[in-house]
């Protein structure tokens, strides 16, 4: 049972039984009904949301058959969300109610804020000293955990990429993809120069959506030239924008001038990820789970296309964050947990479900004895830059990751502003000044409302993020 539901109005959301564990689902139709109850002899239903679609053709055969085959009376109510995740989880969380499961992709906001809220519940509990052990590597304070509770399990990482179109690299006579901001706008300016005759430009961004375009490009862009992670500055406990200048230069001139393609500022992705595999994008950034995937079953495409790591500032290369990636919280309203946890062991965390993962090109394992165990993707063979390599590393969590408000900014939020600067509509050199002194403002008055602290780490070196 395949369901892709759009944004929840509130009173569409108020008025239905957004039961968990034993009652139902949204207020959405579907092909077949859940079945309810949590008698003896009836099915407990597990409502699970996700804002994944990417892999839901992966997904969905192997949940329906767990519904059909599993011996402990469980059904899993699997529900896909296409927009605004969190105003659903919002407005879901504030009637107390909402799905047993909450999945966790990318980037960590669904799960501090939550968690700092008393949504979900600490897995620990439930795991046995065995899982303990296995998952140690794993737990990270502000990605899965908090004041050491683990609360999901990452068993995948993600970050970001340079998806490329080989054909048009060749027809432009461009010999690989650029290792410098600067040279992916010369890149992306030769490609529009010679093909926008033929509707083809070098370069896109989904810019609909600030946050979501720059969380995938611009911030990776930074740490990996040795900058801070989304501002902040672990060697001094402040937030410094400085070091995005020359990226958010580079793509002014991109989108400034001409040369990216046309309506990026209200461009989503799914459209974007359209014209790539349709011939029409040179380049774009986006997460390495997601998109090699996307060419293969949700656009597939005939184009020759290819994966690069992302460009630096100067082409010195240090680290960039890791997010973690496809992990489920059992929420408080769950009526029967110990069943929401033998979900996610039974189908998400399995072995078997890991490595197909793995092997169908969407996304990297991070399980420390099946590293060794999986075959590279076949899609992504020839593409090995789209897995996880040896400068992906994890981050420690930023003082506004551990707690949302404890960083609370007035006006814009870095990504509205970085946009309006990238789009030419904010000067950048005093546009960053003021963002990070807005930062730091909102940082040192959460401080002294006890919500946030100063994270100040000895040594600091983005190479070796971890000491």
């Amino acid at each position: 049972m395949k369901k892709m539901l759009s944004v929840l109005l509130a009173g569409a959301l108020a008025m239905s039984t957004l039961a968990g564990c034993g009652g139902g689902g949204t207020a959405s139709t579907s092909s077949a009904a859940a079945p309810q109850g949590t008698a003896s002899g009836e099915k407990t239903t597990i409502v699970l949301w996700t804002r994944d679609r990417h892999d839901a053709s992966f997904i969905q055969p192997r949940v329906d058959e767990y519904n059909k085959t599993n011996k402990d009376g469980i059904f899993v109510d699997y529900q896909m969300y296409t927009d605004n995740f969190e105003q659903a989880l919002d407005m879901a969380y504030s009637t107390n109610s909402g799905p047993d499961l909450v999945g966790v992709s990318g980037m960590t906001d669904i799960f501090t804020k939550y968690v700092n809220q008393g949504q979900y519940v600490s897995i620990d509990q439930y795991m046995t000293a065995e899982q303990k052990e296995r998952y140690k590597s794993l737990v990270s304070e502000g990605i899965d955990a908090m004041d050491g509770k683990l609360y999901y399990i990452p068993v995948f990482g993600s970050t970001g990429r340079l998806f490329y179109n080989e054909g048009i690299f060749e027809k432009c006579g461009i010999q690989g993809p650029p290792k410098t901001m600067a040279e992916m706008t010369k890149t992306a300016k030769t490609i529009t120069d010679k093909l926008k005759g033929e509707g083809v430009y070098g370069f896109a961004m989904n810019l609909k959506s600030p946050s979501s375009a720059l969380q995938r490009s611009i911030d990776f862009i930074v740490e990996r030239s040795g900058g801070p992670k989304q501002g902040y500055d672990f060697a001094t406990g402040k937030y410094d924008f400085s070091m995005y200048k020359e990226a958010v230069k580079e793509f002014n001139t991109i989108f400034t001038t001409g040369i990216a393609f046309p309506g990026c500022e209200s461009l989503d992705i799914d459209p974007l990820r359209t014209q790539f595999a349709a011939g029409k994008i040179g380049m774009y950034i986006s997460w390495s789970h997601a998109d090699p995937g996307v060419y293969q079953s949700q656009f597939p495409t005939k184009e020759k296309w290819n994966v690069a790591q992302l460009p630096t500032i100067d082409g010195k290369v240090y680290s960039q964050s890791i997010q973690p990636y496809k992990g489920y919280m059992i929420t408080k309203t769950c009526k029967a947990p110990e069943k929401a946890w033998k979900v996610c062991n039974d189908v998400f965390y399995s072995d078997d479900f890991v490595k197909a993962y793995h092997e169908a090109g969407l996304s990297s394992v991070m399980v420390d004895d099946l590293k060794d165990k999986v075959k590279a993707p076949e899609i992504l063979k020839g593409k090995e830059n789209g897995l996880l390599g040896d400068t992906d590393k994890f981050w420690p969590a930023t003082p506004q990751e551990l707690n949302s408000q404890a960083v609370v900014v007035e006006g814009n939020d870095q990504y509205t502003a970085l946009a309006a600067m990238i789009l030419g509509s904010e000067p950048i050199d005093s546009g960053l000044k003021a963002l990070t002194d807005r930062y730091n403002a909102a940082l040192q008055k959460g401080i002294k409302e006890g919500k946030g602290k100063e994270i100040k780490i000895a040594n600091w070196d983005p190479a070796n993020p971890n000491g």
